[in-house]
C-alpha cells in the first residue's frame, strides 16, 4: 500500500492533505508559542512570590523554630526552584521543539510547493509530448498530404500539355520531401509519446508519488520526536500531570510513520486509468503511396536528413547519459552525507535539521526519472533510425516510386509526340550512311547511335 501505487489520480486529494496538515502544524505552532509565553511568565510570577515571602520573613523573624515555619521554608524554597525549572523549561521549548516546529513548517510548505510544481510540469510535459505536439504533426502531415497530393496532380498535368514540366517536378520533389521528412518526424514523435506514456504512467508519476510519501513520513517521524521532546520538557512530578502526560505520551507512542497514511490512502483509493495507447494515425495515410505506419522512409528525398537526425539524436542521447551520471554522482553524494550526519545526531527531533537535504535528494531523485525518461525516448529513437539505415548500408537510396511511373508517362508521350520527327531523322540517317559508308563506318560512336536507331524503329 503506497502512494505511488494507489494514488496515481488523487492530487487535489494529496494536496488538500498536505494543506491540512501544515494548518495543524501551525496551530501546533502558535500552542507552543503560547506555551512558552505562559511558562515563563509562571516562572517569573513565582520567582515574585518568593522574593515578596522572603522579605517578609526576613523582616518578621521567628524566635523558635518549628515544624511549620521549616515546612514553609521548604515550600517556599521548592516555589523558587519550581520557578527555575519553569524558566529553563520555556527556554528548552523554545530552542527545542518549537525552533524545530517552525523549521518542519517551513520544510513542508517547500516539499508542496515542490509536489505541485514537479506535478504540474510533468502533466504539462505528458499533454505536450502526447496531445499538442502530435496534433500539430497531424494537422501539418495534412496539409503537407494535400500540397503533395496537389503538386502530383499538377505534375501529371503538366506532362501531358507538355509545358513547364520541370518547374512541375521541382515542385511536385519538394512537396513529397517535406511530406515525407514530416512523416519520419510524426514517427519518431508518435514512439516518443508512446514511451512517454508508459513512462509516465510506470516510472516518473509512481516515483514521484512515492517520493512524497517518503518525505510526508519522513516528516511525520520528525513530528514524532518534536512532541517527544515537547512532552519530556513540560512534564511534572505531579500525580495528575504525570497522568495527562503518560495519556499524551502513550498517544505519541502510537506513532507510526509508515502506517500513518493507511487510512487516507483507503478513503482516497483511485485506481491507475491509462490514457488510450498512442498509435500511428493511419487514416493521415489515405491516398497516400509507398507511406507506411510506424515505418521510417530510406529513400533519395530523405536519406541525408535521416543521417543529420541520426547524429543530432546520437548528440543529445549522450549529453543525457552524461547529465544523468553527473547528477547520480551528486545524488550519491548527498545520500551519503546524510548518512553520516544522521549517526551524529543525539535527539529523535534533530531529524528535522536533515529533511531540507532529503527533499533535495528526492528531487534529485525526480530530476534523474525524468532524464532517464527522455534518454529512453532518445535511445529508441535513435535504434528505429540505425535500424533503418542499417539495413540499406552500402545501398543507393531508392528513388520515389511516384517518379519512375511519372518518367515512363514522359517516356510515352514524349515517344507519342516526336513520333513523326524522330522517323524522318532516322530517315536522313540511313540514308547518309547508305551515300558515305566509310565516313559511319569508322566511327564507334555511329555503331551506337545506329543500334539505338534501329531498337527506337
Amino acid at each position: 500500500m503506497g502512494f505511488g501505487s494507489d494514488l496515481p489520480n488523487s492530487h487535489e486529494a494529496l494536496l488538500k492533505l498536505q494543506e491540512s496538515e501544515l494548518k495543524l502544524l501551525e496551530t501546533l505552532k502558535k500552542f507552543m508559542v503560547l506555551r512558552v509565553k505562559s511558562d515563563k511568565e509562571y516562572a517569573s510570577l513565582l520567582q515574585n512570590i518568593y522574593q515578596q515571602v522572603e522579605k517578609h520573613d526576613t523582616s518578621s523573624p521567628v524566635d523558635c523554630i518549628t515544624n511549620v515555619p521549616k515546612s514553609w521554608a521548604c515550600m517556599l524554597q521548592q516555589t523558587e526552584q519550581l520557578s527555575r525549572i519553569m524558566r529553563t523549561h520555556a527556554e528548552d521549548l523554545n530552542v527545542g521543539p518549537l525552533y524545530r516546529l517552525t523549521m518542519m513548517i517551513k520544510d513542508k510548505q517547500q516539499l508542496k510547493k515542490s509536489y505541485h510544481s514537479i506535478q504540474q510540469q510533468l502533466e504539462a510535459e505528458m499533454c505536450k509530448v502526447t496531445k499538442t505536439e502530435l496534433e500539430k504533426l497531424k494537422s501539418s502531415y495534412r496539409q503537407l498530404a494535400k500540397e503533395a497530393n496537389c503538386a502530383k496532380e499538377k505534375y501529371k498535368e503538366a506532362l501531358s500539355k507538355g509545358k513547364e514540366t520541370e518547374k512541375a517536378k521541382e515542385r511536385f520533389d519538394k512537396a513529397t520531401m517535406k511530406l515525407h521528412n514530416l512523416h519520419n518526424q510524426y514517427v519518431l514523435a508518435v514512439k516518443g509519446a508512446q514511451l512517454h506514456q508508459e513512462q509516465y504512467y510506470d516510472k516518473a508519476l509512481p516515483l514521484l508519488l512515492d517520493s512524497l510519501q517518503k518525505m510526508q513520513e519522513e516528516m511525520i517521524l520528525a513530528l514524532k520526536g518534536i512532541l517527544e521532546e515537547y512532552t519530556q520538557i513540560t512534564s511534572l512530578v505531579t500525580e495528575e500531570i504525570v497522568n495527562i502526560h503518560k495519556d499524551t505520551q502513550n498517544s505519541i507512542e502510537q506513532i507510526d510513520p509508515s502506517s500513518e497514511y493507511n487510512s487516507f490512502i483507503e478513503n482516497h483509493r483511485s485506481p491507475v486509468i491509462k490514457e488510450t495507447g498512442i498509435e500511428f494515425d493511419v487514416l493521415l495515410l489515405e491516398d497516400m503511396e509507398n507511406l507506411h505506419a510506424n515505418e521510417i522512409l530510406w529513400n533519395n528525398l530523405t536519406a541525408e536528413s535521416l543521417q543529420a537526425t541520426i547524429k543530432a539524436t546520437s548528440e543529445e542521447l549522450n549529453q543525457t547519459q552524461q547529465t544523468i551520471s553527473s547528477k547520480e554522482e551528486i545524488m550519491l553524494e548527498l545520500e551519503k552525507k546524510i548518512d553520516e550526519a544522521s549517526t551524529t545526531y543525539e535527539k529523535k527531533s534533530d531529524i528535522v535539521l536533515l529533511l531540507s537535504q532529503k527533499q533535495a535528494l528526492e528531487e534529485l531523485r525526480q530530476s534523474v526519472q525524468q532524464m532517464k525518461c527522455a534518454e529512453a525516448k532518445l535511445f529508441a529513437q535513435k535504434e528505429m533510425l540505425e535500424r533503418k539505415v542499417t539495413e540499406n548500408d552500402g545501398k543507393e537510396p531508392p528513388p520515389v516510386m511516384a517518379y519512375e511511373e511519372d518518367a515512363r508517362s514522359i517516356t510515352s508521350m514524349d515517344k507519342g509526340k516526336d513520333k513523326v520527327s524522330k522517323f524522318d531523322s532516322i530517315r536522313h540517317s540511313i540514308a547518309g550512311m547508305i551515300r558515305s559508308p566509310k565516313n559511319y563506318l569508322t566511327s564507334s560512336v555511329t555503331f551506337t547511335t545506329l543500334s539505338i536507331l534501329l531498337i527506337i524503329l
